[in-house]
């Protein structure tokens, strides 16, 4: 069974006067799963979070801390998120990871509050490696409010990455950003929600057109799309094949709260084939 390692916080988000387990590497291992992948998780967080319990059938690393991250996402009527970081976990420690971890199929790095040091990837002899950009790019002011910042280190930050993935969310004039950043990876993964995303190369760049669906909660959809197109483009080797399962993965999961809508591969494959149909019928305008 092919593996995935994602590697970031657990967390704890608020949203509405809810708390549910988030963090970039909650989605991504689980929708892992839902692929028929094993996922891993290697994390730092505090007592309140219970491997066994929060994250069954996940494999997780976990170096204990005094804290968790906890996390409130308020949206506003046009779906945009704004976050407020209310405590934060310690960085991530590879010392707590066994060697036979040090390989796995795929790697996700996927921070959310600058946890993960630069250029970890290159500790590992991972086959298809991918970053998500966020947690390199937020800032916290004294309240614990989260805004972007410049990202000087980039490079240094991701060497031996293949994919990175950047959200039109995560900085100013993100566009332009993507196709500089493509300096330091070959491949640029920039989501756009419901729009889509554009696929940048060295060679060029396709826009590629998401399946839209009635958003519950797009919390984590974004790590939807990671983990799913790391799965995809290891199993094809075709980043375009795997950025349109990826968006159909991830339109899976902002129809539910937190996790809960997270589809197998089955639904993915029914989501991809049903674009496809929509497209060539000229039902939306590609």
């Amino acid at each position: 069974m092919p593996r995935l390692l994602a590697v970031g916080h657990v967390t704890w988000d608020k949203v509405g006067g809810a708390e549910v387990l988030g963090g970039a590497v909650t989605y991504a291992s689980l929708a892992t799963r839902k692929l028929g992948w094993e996922a891993a998780v290697l994390t730092c967080a505090g007592g309140d979070f219970v491997p066994e319990r929060d994250l069954p059938g996940v494999t997780v690393f976990r170096r204990e801390a005094m804290a968790t991250t906890r996390f409130q996402n308020l949206y506003d009527g046009a779906g945009g998120r704004r976050q407020v970081l209310s405590s934060r976990s310690d960085d991530i420690d590879l010392s707590v990871l066994p060697d036979g971890w040090r390989s796995p199929d795929a790697l996700l790095l996927c921070p959310v509050a600058g946890e993960v040091g630069g250029g970890l990837a290159t500790a590992f002899k991972a086959e298809v490696v991918g970053a998500e950009a966020q947690g390199w790019l937020r800032a916290f002011d004294e309240d614990g409010s989260v805004s972007p910042r410049p990202w000087p280190t980039a490079a240094t930050d991701l060497a031996g990455v293949h994919v990175l993935f950047l959200s039109r969310e995560d900085l100013p004039e993100a566009a332009a950003r993507a196709r500089e950043l493509l300096g330091a990876v070959p491949i640029v993964a920039l989501t756009r929600g419901w729009e889509g995303l554009t696929l940048l190369t060295r060679d060029g760049h396709h826009d590629v057109p998401s399946l839209p669906r009635q958003e519950v909660d797009p919390t984590g959809a974004g790590d939807v799309f990671a983990a799913t197109f790391l799965v995809r483009y290891h199993e094809t080797h075709d980043a375009l094949e795997a950025s349109v399962f990826a968006a159909c993965a991830a339109s899976c999961a902002v129809e539910a709260v937190g996790a809960e809508g997270l589809g197998d591969r089955a639904e993915v494959a029914r989501r991809v084939a049903l674009r496809e149909r929509l497209i060539e019928e000229g039902e939306w305008d590609e």
